[in-house]
């Protein structure tokens, strides 16, 4: 009798283990200004969520084989300072398209299409 390798899927979430916290260095390749505070907590298994600049979100998140999917947004709706706006924003879009994590540049990246969109360190 002959036995079958199967190969190991890759855990998407290798990168971002439960009980994580990130703080959020760079979106859509922009180094947030200071005083622009982004977090990212993965507090249990389906979730993540944190600060965004002066708002609290979360996201349900899951695996589809090797890919990462991150499900829709729950945020409050805290009026912040006006020139932080575009990176709320933008943060909240990119996390939506993403669909791996993967350790890089001292932190993790946050990958949609191969595309690194958000960086962030411990």
């Amino acid at each position: 009798m002959f036995a079958l390798a199967i190969p190991a899927t890759a855990d998407p979430f290798a990168a971002l283990p439960v009980g994580s916290q990130w703080r959020i260095t760079g979106v859509a390749g922009e180094a947030l200004p200071a005083g622009a505070e982004i977090t990212l907590v993965r507090a249990d298994a389906g979730m993540i969520g944190g600060k965004v600049i002066c708002n609290q979100y979360s996201r349900p998140i899951r695996a589809v084989g090797e890919a990462l999917v991150v499900g829709g947004l729950t945020t409050t709706k805290m009026l912040c300072d006006f020139e932080f706006f575009k990176y709320e924003f933008a943060f909240n879009d990119l996390l939506g398209k993403v669909d791996a994590v993967r350790a890089g540049g001292g932190g993790i990246e946050f990958l949609s299409a191969g595309a690194v969109v958000i960086t962030a360190a411990e």
